[in-house]
C-alpha cells in the first residue's frame, strides 16, 4: 500500500473535509509524509478517518494477571514500528491500533514489547 493510494481512496469516499479544504493531504493523515511507502504512523485525525473505512485491530498491553497496563513508548519502539509496519498504525500510551490482520495477529501472539525487541535484534543483523 502506498500513502498516495490511501489518500485518493479517502478523498473519494469521505464526505467530511478538514479545515474547509476539498481534499485531505498527506500531513492530515500521516505524521511523517516524506516517503510514500514508509512511516505509516497516523495522526489522531487520520486514525479517526481510517476507523470509519477499515477494520481496526487494537492491541493492548497486559500484565501476568491479564490487567491492562500503560504502554511504555520509546524512541526505539517508534523506529521499529516505522521500519517494519508497512500499513497505517497509531500508537498511544494505552494501545496500538493497526489495520492489517496478519500484523495484528503476530504482535498479539508475541506481545508488543517482545515483537519490538525481536525486530530490533533482526535490524542489528542486517
Amino acid at each position: 500500500m502506498l500513502k498516495d493510494e490511501l489518500i485518493k481512496y479517502l478523498n473519494a469516499n469521505t464526505k467530511g473535509r478538514k479545515a474547509g479544504r476539498k481534499e485531505f493531504r498527506l500531513n492530515d493523515i500521516f505524521i511523517s509524509s516524506s516517503e510514500n511507502n514508509k512511516n505509516f504512523r497516523l495522526t489522531s485525525f487520520g486514525a479517526n478517518i481510517l476507523k470509519s473505512h477499515f477494520k481496526e485491530y487494537v492491541i493492548k498491553q497486559t500484565n501476568k494477571d491479564g490487567e491492562y497496563i500503560k504502554l511504555e513508548q520509546s524512541g526505539k519502539m517508534i523506529l521499529v514500528l516505522d521500519r517494519y509496519l508497512n500499513s497505517p498504525y497509531i500508537l498511544t500510551n494505552q494501545r496500538l491500533r493497526v489495520y492489517e490482520e496478519a500484523i495484528a495477529a503476530e504482535i498479539s501472539l508475541l506481545g508488543l514489547q517482545d515483537w519490538v525487541e525481536q525486530k530490533h535484534t533482526i535490524s542489528k543483523l542486517d
